[in-house]
């Protein structure tokens, strides 16, 4: 294999390696909670607030009501019970009564509204933890791939490591050096196919005399962009189907 050959073949390799760094990243950030789950655990914590606020308002009532019944039934018990005579005091035990049918009446109706914002409270808890449970299933599944993905990232990752390494054993210390440089020239893809007289990193036309050179084997770059130029020979298209076999 020709100089030429293996820098397309690095190339290949480095593209591929990129690639997989990135989608790496990718998978790791994706491993974070979503925001829909976050949003479904904070409908969870709202519902659970309000159902906890509700039940303690429909126990408050309640057990208001209950004292006040029982005061109504002692005041009754005075009144009736002939143990109090006086006309003045009678009068006020009649009055207290009275009002405190007034207050049972509000306190029946606020009590009858609580029970059923509770209930409400009650159908929103079950609607949330019910969401939340689903939308946790899913996320967790996703994690489980995500989780096979970044394995298989990070053993692709080192296998292609240790091929490159073998590949720069190969190659001379000049073609390394160009490469390097048309790296920091020209971005990630220093080395780029020729076709149809053009340079496909640019896309700029090619003389004549480097086309020529570059078909026999020697190291040439884009006069424009300043990349590695490999003719599109079947031998060099091939390439595309060397790398490392996946497991």
């Amino acid at each position: 294999m020709s100089q030429l050959d293996l820098l397309y073949r690095l190339q290949q390799l480095d593209d591929e390696i990129r690639e997989s760094k990135k989608r790496l990243t990718k998978v790791i950030l994706l491993q974070k909670e979503t925001s829909q789950l976050k949003k479904a655990r904070q409908r969870v914590e709202v519902a659970a607030d309000e159902l906890h606020k509700s039940r303690g308002q429909q126990t408050d009532l309640n057990l208001e009501l209950t004292t006040l019944t029982d005061k109504v039934q002692r005041e009754e018990t005075r009144l009736y019970s002939g143990t109090v005579t006086n006309t003045k005091e009678l009068a006020d035990i009649q009055h207290e009564l009275e009002s405190l049918a007034r207050r049972r009446t509000v306190l029946e109706d606020e009590l009858i509204e609580a029970m059923i914002l509770a209930e409400e409270a009650q159908e929103e808890d079950e609607a949330a933890r019910s969401e939340l449970a689903d939308v946790e299933a899913t996320w967790l599944q996703d994690q489980e791939d995500l989780k096979n993905e970044q394995v298989e990232l990070v053993n692709r990752i080192n296998e292609l490591t240790v091929v490159r390494k073998q590949q720069l054993a190969q190659m001379s210390a000049g073609s390394i050096s160009a490469y390097e440089n048309a790296i920091r020239r020209a971005g990630s893809s220093a080395v780029v196919l020729l076709k149809n007289g053009r340079c496909r990193g640019c896309q700029v036309t090619v003389p004549v005399n480097l086309i020529k050179n570059a078909d026999e084997g020697k190291l040439v770059t884009c006069d424009s962009c300043t990349r590695i130029l490999c003719p599109a020979y079947p031998h060099f298209l091939m390439l595309h189907f060397l790398n490392v076999p996946r497991h």
